[in-house]
């Protein structure tokens, strides 16, 4: 199953999205404007050891993709390339939250620099020419930057356009961000990025074809809010949203941090024949500031076919089934506390797992050798248990407790819940309740415009 890839094209798009747009470091008192949100890295996986390509363009709007002044890439870890991301929790809460760090580092970064460069609207050209043979596609051609008022400034950066036909002053970009500094200091801005357009040569038909992030930061309190659409040729995801919101006023060595996290799923992860249920995705986060934490992913109405032996053809039948995912965590990222349960599930058909004969070692095992094996009632697959279609069969799933390897290489439920804050903060999960700007659906979602709220 195809996941990582989804969103990691966003990921790995900032990290290279302004290497090379200038050789000087911008001066950090140019701006006290900040997006920097000190998110710990036990909620984004660290900093990515990703190098940044030096080729990108001689923008003086940029001084290599880095968090002011510094040298460090505009990329987060998250997971680990051979992980699932939806192995737990706490894989999917840093593959969430990693995404957002690095975009709201992008922004920061952008806000900062802006300074330096003629707020006049004008396009400019970058030093990425797409008639020469060393022209990148995922590096833009073109940038403006405009003042929409005394307070707003917007930067637009375009993609794939020649010398000789530049983008015209009010053409989309394909990459857009404005911001607002109130009188009182808060900071309120969108960025909207159209991924069909940039980097097209390595881009995925099923990777998401917009992204948006809204940015909200007082004196009290941090918010980015990011949007990601995919189209139909995503398989099984219609729209993606990851909220991380830092509250200024909490205690550090409690909730500081509330990540949140939604797929709109339009069809099931394994598409199994005769299960028409759509799945639901939801996820949540918190964390103190030195990156203690915990998170909590409930993944409803999920289809899962359990093949045991495909050359015998042992199969032991189709589920659909609920998981409430708990996973406490470290700020060195080792687990504190692990709680996986199967709330809701039920056996679907195609069993073909025989009775008797079978074996662990070579795995082609029976029904009697799984009951045995799992400790399972003596009575299991007989009866009404889990034996035929529309039975409960929590008692397996949760003493499997595993659902990437089969039987084989469980991540165990482990350690007791410590019920400190973190048991508290997620007793009732605040799950987000859609993944759309406006709450209904994409209309105008992802609109090249920006209006601060009333003051």
């Amino acid at each position: 199953m195809k996941t990582q890839s989804y969103i990691l094209p966003f990921v790995l798009l900032g990290s290279g999205l302004l290497t090379a747009c200038g050789e000087t470091a911008v001066d950090p008192t140019q701006s006290n404007l900040s997006l920097d949100m000190a998110i710990p890295d036990s909620l984004t996986g660290g900093k990515s050891a990703l190098v940044a390509k030096q080729t990108l363009s001689d923008i003086p709007l940029a001084a290599k993709t880095a968090s002011r002044g510094t040298s460090v890439p505009c990329a987060y870890l998250g997971v680990e390339d051979d992980d699932d991301i939806f192995r737990n929790g706490y894989e999917t809460t840093r593959f969430m939250v990693s995404a957002v760090a690095t975009w709201s580092c992008i922004a920061d970064l952008l806000i900062d620099i802006s300074a330096a460069v003629p707020h006049n609207g004008v396009i400019f050209e970058t030093e990425n020419d797409n008639n020469s043979p060393d022209y990148e596609s995922d590096e833009p051609t073109h940038y403006s930057v405009s003042d929409e008022s005394v307070t707003q400034t917007t930067v637009r950066l375009y993609y794939n356009y020649s010398r000789s036909a530049p983008p015209i002053s009010g053409e989309d970009s394909q990459f857009y961000i404005s911001w607002n500094e109130s009188d009182n200091g808060d900071i309120e801005g969108r960025m909207i990025i159209d991924g069909s357009q940039v980097n097209p040569d390595d881009r995925d038909p099923e990777d998401p074809v917009n992204m948006r992030m809204d940015f909200l930061f007082t004196e009290t309190a941090e918010t980015a809010d990011m949007f990601l659409r995919f189209d139909s040729n995503n398989p099984w995801a219609d729209g993606f949203r990851i909220q991380v919101a830092k509250d200024l006023t909490a205690n550090p060595l409690q909730k500081v941090f509330d990540a949140r996290g939604m797929i709109n799923m339009k069809a099931q992860f394994l598409p199994i024949s005769g299960i028409t249920e759509v799945p639901e995705v939801q996820l949540q986060a918190v964390a103190d500031s030195f990156g203690n934490g915990a998170s909590i992913a409930e993944f409803r109405d999920l289809s899962l076919p359990l093949p045991l032996n495909i050359i015998s053809g042992n199969d032991l039948g189709d589920y659909l089934f609920t998981k409430t995912d708990i996973y406490f965590f470290e700020d060195d990222m080792d687990w504190d506390y692990i709680n996986k349960t199967v709330t809701a599930s039920e056996f679907r058909g195609g069993r073909t797992t025989p009775a008797t004969g079978g074996t662990w070692i070579p795995f082609d095992p029976s029904l009697d050798v799984i009951v045995s094996g799992l400790a399972l009632d003596p009575g299991y697959f007989t009866g009404s248990q889990c034996a035929v279609y529309g039975d409960d069969c929590n008692d397996l799933f949760n003493t499997i407790n595993n659902f990437v390897d089969g039987f084989a290489g469980m991540e165990q439920n482990q350690g007791t819940d410590p019920m400190d804050w973190r048991s508290a903060a997620l007793a009732v999960p605040n799950y987000l309740d859609s993944v759309y700007p406006n709450g209904i659906d994409w209309t105008d979602a992802f609109e090249l415009s920006f209006t601060p709220s009333a003051p």
